[in-house]
């Protein structure tokens, strides 16, 4: 799956950025990365973000999806203070931008 700058690898669960080497990501940071690549562009609510990654278990703990797009943010962002990929769209929930300027 490509996204932009992305390239994601489902059979290692892993991201390539900008054809860098291979970072490799945890099950749940894959999932939530995998979401995001599918919808790339547009908002996804923090409800379905949780649910897409916990199923029911983590459906509507969005201080859990904070921490998993922060450890996210960490392997897939130049400057993760200042997102260009993983972005945050308040009071929805995130985005992905594919190809940040």
């Amino acid at each position: 799956m490509t996204a932009g700058d992305l390239r994601l690898d489902p059979e290692e669960q892993s991201v390539r950025i900008r054809g860098g080497g291979p970072v490799t990501l945890t099950r749940l940071e894959f999932r939530l990365l995998q979401l995001l690549s599918a919808h790339a562009g547009r908002s996804i609510s923090a409800d379905r973000l949780t649910s897409h990654v916990w199923g029911y278990r983590g459906y509507g703990d969005r201080q859990l999806l904070k921490q998993l797009v922060r450890r996210l943010r960490r392997k897939v962002e130049d400057d993760p203070a200042h997102p260009r990929y993983i972005v945050t769209e308040a009071g929805v929930g995130y985005k992905l931008i594919p190809d940040p300027e």
